[in-house]
């Protein structure tokens, strides 16, 4: 008999409304049942706590309210409550593309035994009427960390050796946790590349409204880690810039259509 490989899906959220639910009910159509979800969310009255009794009785669903503050806080404890062999952070109003997606990610461990592995995303706006499919790289560069994140968190498994020798995210960063993280992950192993759609992005979260935020974060990330030129320097900031400047123009459409 195979041995059963755990995947702990981690889920935070800022509120208890219908994008949770929308994750909560995707998450529990995966044909693969060996998954414990672990869902993290903030400080809430009765009546909030209240939409969530259709749910507790759930198997493998476990809620924990946020103890600490911040993005970085609510990753580190859905890790410190996780114990599976592979962990997945699906956020609020983040679904996965198919029924059988985790039973593909699983059998691809199993062929390979990664330490991490990250798969395509398809981004979509509020209302799901815009959606844009971001492909898988061809090949895999360390210099793809220049331009930003090139992998999507919410299409990327880590193993439980990696979290043990990686630790936590950084607590001290408001925004950009993930893209630091993987460049620590990317120092100890190149991830699995995975040529399939694994997730459906919900793109009005915070790093994708605060473009500019987002810039400045991910720059003084980026020069933490790698030693640019003045020149490549110039050039990463002059293109991201630019690239901020179309996501800025592109957040009415993704919050209204």
């Amino acid at each position: 008999m195979v041995n059963k490989i755990w995947i702990d899906i981690v889920t935070i959220t800022n509120k208890i409304d219908e994008s949770l639910f929308d994750t909560l009910n995707n998450v529990s159509q995966q044909s693969y049942q060996t998954i414990k979800h672990i869902i993290v969310y903030p400080e809430s009255n009765n009546l909030e706590l209240n939409k969530l009794k259709p749910f507790i009785n759930r198997a493998n669903l476990f809620f924990y309210p946020q103890e600490g503050k911040g993005i970085s806080s609510a990753f580190n404890q859905g890790i410190n409550h996780s114990q599976g062999e592979i962990v997945l952070f699906l956020n609020s109003g983040d679904t996965l593309v198919a029924e059988n997606i985790l039973e593909q990610v699983v059998a691809d461990y199993r062929q390979n035994k990664w330490l991490w592995a990250t798969g395509e995303t398809i981004s979509v706006s509020k209302n799901k009427y815009l959606k844009k499919h971001r492909r898988q790289h061809k090949i895999w560069r360390n210099s793809l960390f220049f331009y930003g994140n090139p992998v999507c968190h919410q299409s990327t498994f880590y193993s439980r050796k990696l979290i043990k020798r990686l630790g936590l995210y950084n607590e001290s960063l408001s925004m950009g946790m993930d893209y630091e993280y993987n460049i620590r992950a990317n120092q100890l192993s190149n991830p699995q590349l995975l040529y399939f759609p694994i997730a459906y992005y919900d793109t009005t979260g915070v790093s994708s409204v605060r473009v500019f935020q987002q810039f400045f974060n991910h720059r003084r990330i980026r020069d933490r880690y790698f030693e640019l030129s003045w020149f490549n320097r110039f050039k990463v900031d002059f293109y991201c810039l630019l690239k901020s400047f179309y996501r800025l123009a592109m957040i009415p459409a993704k919050l209204w259509l």
